[in-house]
Parts: structure tokens; C-alpha cells; sequence
């Protein structure tokens, strides 16, 4: 698994989750890091949840016939993504809307993770919890993008 971020502290989140290689999209040419611990290859699965133009390099190293989830926008706007290129080269490009469940073919019930939840096996990483009426803050960490990981909101 290769998670790209932008600074150490959030690279080294990434590793604690799992990642294998860890490149930092703040710096140049970051793109080329990816293909180069791919072997040229490309990414199989791209999960992309910063929009924008980011987003829009992060697409340049799924490889034909892979798959590339588009499904956050924190810069203002998706990844904006050609159709016809993603049709020429093979590669499945899913959005927001298309993560949904599909609830007459998933096995996998809200119980199910919850239990999965109670049990240990499914942690969230919270970076930080808001009073609602402090929501604004909230949103100005994710457009910011200094969140390290989720924004909880307390509603009492």
C-alpha cells in the first residue's frame, strides 16, 4: 500500500495504518515517486479525497485498467477527470455518489460494523472533536487541510 500526504506527521499516520511507502504530494514531482514504487505501473486503486488539481495528478498514476475513487473535495472542487481519457485507458472512475451500499448485494450490515466497531477491529482516527456551535472551525480544518484524520462534532 502507498499512501501519499502532505508532511511527516501525516505520512507517519499513514504508516501506523498500514502503509507500505509513504510520499509527501507536497513536494515536486511527487507523481513520478508513485509510478517508481509501482514499476511504471501505475496504482491499481487510487482512493482520492482531496479534489482539485491534486487530484487531478493523482489520476496520472492509476494504471489502464484500474480504478479511481474521486470522492472528496476539501480544495473547492473533485478531481476534475477527462471521460474520455479514463474510457481510452480502461480505468473505472467512481465518485461520491457510487460508494454507497447497495443494499440488495452487500452482505455486510450497519450491525455488522458496528459490532466490528465495538469489537476493535474498525478504529477511526479522530484528530479532533467540536462543540457545534463551533462547527465553523470544524470546516475550516478540512478546507485547510490540517485535520490528521476525522473532525467529531458534539452536539450537546
Amino acid at each position: 500500500m502507498i499512501a501519499a500526504a502532505r508532511g511527516e506527521e501525516k505520512l507517519q499516520l499513514s504508516r501506523a495504518q498500514g502503509a507500505e511507502v509513504l510520499i509527501d504530494y507536497s513536494k515536486p514531482a511527487w507523481e513520478k515517486l508513485v509510478l517508481e514504487a509501482t514499476n511504471n505501473r501505475g496504482a491499481g486503486i487510487v482512493f482520492e479525497g482531496a479534489g482539485g488539481e491534486l487530484g487531478a495528478a493523482a489520476f496520472t498514476v492509476v494504471k489502464d485498467g484500474g480504478w479511481f475513487s474521486a470522492h472528496g473535495a476539501p480544495s473547492g472542487g473533485f478531481a476534475p477527470i477527462d471521460p474520455a481519457e479514463a474510457e481510452r485507458r480502461g480505468v473505472t472512475v467512481k465518485g461520491i455518489m457510487d460508494l454507497r451500499a447497495d443494499s440488495t448485494t452487500t452482505t455486510i450490515t450497519g450491525a455488522d460494523v458496528i459490532a466490528r466497531a465495538t469489537a476493535g477491529d474498525l478504529v477511526p482516527v479522530i484528530d479532533q472533536t467540536y462543540d457545534l456551535d463551533h462547527v465553523a472551525d470544524a470546516h475550516r480544518a478540512l478546507e485547510n487541510r490540517t485535520l490528521r484524520g476525522k473532525a467529531l462534532i458534539r452536539l450537546r
